[in-house]
């Protein structure tokens, strides 16, 4: 039974006789006026009232349209209300009467029309007791007045019935997703909280959180579309969802599954895993053309937490540590709601280092095989926590990227790499510094004007700046990357293309993209003097570079062996710790001094 149908049986239901009595007492509808109406409904003829009451009604469908359900809805409630034998006698009537109005309400009867029907049988009832005459007697008088009362009370009772309805009808459509349908968080969590306040102790209750990153294509498309993405994936998670448990949509790309029946919690873990099976299933196929990244977590009630929340806050706990990882889904443990504190403890001093800028780039020098000389650098991001822990660079990354902080991390990273090529050139070392790029700074079409920005400010040349691109962020959008790289080129900067022969469409790449220096990943350079193939590999990268008119870059050189067969195979740079460690500025300007001044 839904919620609507269920509220209205506890409004029927509870109409019993201390509530009549009290309908009674309310309107003013004594012994007097009771025995006033039950002599009148002994002496009128049925069909004469009916009758009389038609007369009365006719003027309604005159001007007013109802549907053929209404109308058959409408005359059953009418002829319930006419049985004038029933009347004031028991609570029995008045229910039934309820129910029918009810059904008229279904049926798409306005609230007005049981004030008419009242109003139509005290009419009727009035008519058959005087008719035409002129003179009236006191005691049909009590019998109108008896009628009356009777009649208002009735009205009031079908009235606030209807409003009720109405009442029960909005909060229920408010606790429904209008796009897929299912219970909203609103009603998840009133449920929730329902479900483990009266269930047994030893009863257990499962939830699972699930929910898809979608990538840039889905967050683009028009809002229908996105629309009838969820309605898609709702549809078949639905299919999946075992009789008796309850799937919600509690956010735009987040459902949740209630399992009140849960007997063990593996059922919990099955449950996700088809989840999530589903999911990528669809990603596989009707949806190949999108990408996103799903994951789950679970929990078990109330041996997770006995409240809504606390359960649902445990759920969720496991769904980071299922993010963090990679891996589809995370039941919850105690030992895991400690990793998820080492989470956040990381994104809270991140936020701290960026606002109190305590990153640091280091730099680690870049060899030029024609003239032996330091050239160039490579400006590399490090972050040392305040607990002396050292966070690698494609972490700071990803976090900054997770929390939305991304383009402010991007804009210390070219004003401090503009400026340490000014104070190098006050150093009279004019040093051309290479940065690394991220995909969503390639995304950014404001990247262009804050790099020229930063020339200006610090009077730095752009052909001391090198910027240097993976294929990964080509993948993401090449034709707005090249945009970019265009205006880069166009402000007088170098374009690297790094870790060169790591991606599928590196030679494409090399022919549209005006880039001018090229990085052989360390991937291929480590194993040189091992692996034939790598010695192909980095014969081969260095002849195209150099056939596109490029500077090639070697980098992850740690010993002589390696150094001799670049030098032999005609690289135009080196980097690696054979040369030197990535350091402070303070500490390269010495370095570079003691070797080449």
């Amino acid at each position: 039974m839904n919620s609507v149908a269920s509220t209205m049986q506890e409004e029927i239901d509870r109409f019993d006789e201390a509530a009549l009595s009290a309908l009674r007492e309310r309107f003013g509808i004594d012994a007097a006026e009771l025995a006033a109406i039950r002599a009148f409904s002994k002496v009128v003829d049925h069909k004469e009232l009916a009758a009389e009451f038609a007369v009365m009604m006719a003027a309604r469908s005159s001007h007013s349209v109802v549907s053929e359900a209404s109308a058959e809805s409408e005359a059953l409630f009418c002829a319930e209300l006419l049985h004038a034998e029933a009347w004031g006698a028991d609570s029995g009537w008045i229910n039934r009467l309820m129910r029918l109005w009810l059904a008229c309400c279904e049926a798409g009867t306005d609230v007005g029309f049981v004030l008419e029907a009242c109003a139509a049988t005290l009419a009727a009832a009035g008519r058959r007791l005087v008719g035409e005459r002129a003179v009236v007697y006191q005691l049909e008088v009590d019998i109108l007045f008896a009628l009356e009362r009777l009649m208002l009370g009735v009205a009031a009772v079908l009235t606030a019935s209807a409003v009720h309805r109405e009442q029960a009808l909005r909060a229920r459509l408010e606790e429904i997703d209008e796009v897929t349908g299912l219970p909203n968080r609103r009603r998840f969590m009133r449920l929730l909280g329902s479900w483990l306040g009266t269930a047994p102790e030893s009863a257990r209750i499962g939830l699972v959180v699930l929910t898809l990153e979608w990538g840039v294509a889905v967050q683009h498309l028009p809002l229908p579309d996105q629309d009838r993405l969820r309605l898609l994936i709702a549809d078949a998670l639905r299919d999946v969802v075992r009789p008796g448990d309850l799937l919600c949509a509690t956010a735009d790309s987040e459902w949740s599954l209630l399992m009140p029946g849960l007997r063990s919690p593996a059922q919990v873990r099955l449950a996700a895993n088809r989840l999530v099976e589903v999911c990528e299933s669809l990603l596989d196929g009707e949806l190949r053309q999108l990408r996103g990244r799903i994951a789950a977590g679970g929990a078990v009630g109330p041996a997770h937490g006995a409240d809504p929340e606390t359960l649902e806050h445990a759920a969720r706990v496991a769904l980071v540590v299922a993010r963090q990882t990679g891996r589809g889904f995370e039941d919850y443990r105690e030992d895991i709601a400690s990793t998820v504190q080492v989470y956040v403890d990381q994104e809270r001093d991140f936020i701290r280092a960026l606002q109190l800028q305590q990153f640091e780039l280091v730099l680690q020098p870049q060899i030029d095989l024609r003239t032996g000389r330091c050239e160039s650098a490579e400006l590399l991001l490090r972050w040392h926590r305040e607990s002396g822990e050292s966070v690698a660079p494609p972490e700071v990354i990803l976090l900054a990227d997770r929390l939305g902080v991304l383009p402010q991390l991007s804009r210390w990273l070219v004003m401090h790499s503009v400026r340490m090529i000014s104070e190098l050139t006050a150093q009279g070392i004019p040093l051309r510094l290479s940065l690394n790029l991220t995909a969503a700074d390639m995304r950014d079409q404001e990247l262009p004007d804050l790099i020229a920005q930063g020339l200006q400010t610090w009077r730095v040349s752009p052909s001391l700046l090198t910027l240097e691109i993976t294929e990964t962020a080509l993948l993401t959008d090449e034709v707005r990357v090249r945009e970019i790289i265009v205006r880069l080129r166009e402000l007088g900067c170098d374009v690297a293309l790094d870790d060169f022969g790591t991606g599928f469409s590196s030679l494409a790449y090399l022919r549209n993209l005006p880039v001018s220096e090229l990085k052989i990943d360390q991937l291929f350079v480590r194993n040189l003097h091992r692996s034939e193939r790598d010695r192909a590999i980095v014969d081969a990268v260095i002849r195209l570079g150099h056939g596109f008119g490029l500077r090639v870059v070697a980098e992850g050189v740690e010993d002589e062996e390696t150094r001799g067969r670049l030098v032999a195979s005609g690289c135009d740079l080196l980097q690696g710790y054979l040369f030197a460690r990535p350091m402070p500025l303070e500490d390269l300007i010495g370095w570079y001094r003691s070797r080449f001044s």
